[in-house]
């Protein structure tokens, strides 16, 4: 059996994402882990699914690869219970939206398009139990 257990993200600015993660989304912060030249930040998404945020001592640069280059991950999506609620709690905090809230009725769910401070695109919607046509 395959199931997620976490999903990392190398941040640009750990300060500001753990006000993101942390105190934006209200996510619950997991531990630190000081792995020597790098240290590992988590968050609780589920039950058993960790956020983990990497911030390294190296600068390696950055990468922002087109959003149609193939062969790359994309976005992480994230259920929530208010769409339209989140959109306005982020949009006061000066959070970079890339879409208004809308629905996509054939997929049967309401979302939003945000760019986290590292510029990793999230994707929150809010559905009812998941059924794909």
């Amino acid at each position: 059996m395959l199931k997620p257990d976490h999903i990392t993200i190398n941040v640009t600015d750990i300060n500001r994402s753990k006000e993101f993660y942390g105190d934006i989304l209200g996510l619950k912060t997991m531990g630190t882990v000081d792995m020597g030249d790098h240290r590992l930040y988590y968050y609780e998404l589920d039950d058993d699914l960790l956020l983990e945020l990497i911030e390294y001592d190296d600068d390696h640069g950055e990468l922002h690869p087109d959003v149609k280059t193939m062969g790359i991950y994309r976005h992480l999506a994230i259920r929530c219970d208010d769409v339209d609620a989140l959109y306005m709690k982020l949009t006061e905090k000066g959070i970079t939206c890339l879409s208004a809230p809308a629905d996509v009725p054939m997929l049967n769910f309401r979302n939003i398009l945000v760019e986290d401070p590292n510029g990793v695109e999230l994707e929150f919607i809010t559905r009812e139990p998941v059924t794909i046509p």
